[in-house]
C-alpha cells in the first residue's frame, strides 16, 4: 500500500489518513483479499475514518468560534495563536 500503513493512525496528518483510507476502501472493493486480510483492512479503515472525523471536528471548532453579540449568535473566524497545532 504505502508507507503511511506502517505508522500509527494517530501520527498521520488528515491528508495522509484520508489518502490511506481511500486506498483501503479500494482494496476492500477489489474482492481479491482473504477474509483475514479484509478484516484487518476494515479495522484500519475504521481507525482512519475516526481519526479523520476527529481532525475535522477539531478544525471546525477552531474555525467557528461562536460569540454572543447583542443577543445574536455570530460566527467569527478563528485566529490561531502562534505555536498552536491545527
Amino acid at each position: 500500500m504505502s508507507r503511511e500503513c506502517d505508522r500509527a493512525v494517530s501520527e498521520l496528518t488528515f491528508e495522509e489518513a484520508l489518502r490511506e483510507l481511500e486506498i483501503v476502501v479500494s482494496r476492500l472493493e477489489s474482492n481479491d483479499l482473504s477474509l483475514d486480510e479484509a478484516i484487518e483492512l476494515f479495522k484500519r479503515g475504521i481507525s482512519l475514518s475516526a481519526h479523520c472525523n476527529a481532525k475535522l471536528e477539531r478544525a471546525e471548532g477552531m474555525v467557528k468560534l461562536l460569540i454572543q453579540n447583542q443577543g445574536k449568535i455570530e460566527e467569527v473566524p478563528f485566529m490561531p495563536v502562534e505555536g498552536d497545532e491545527v
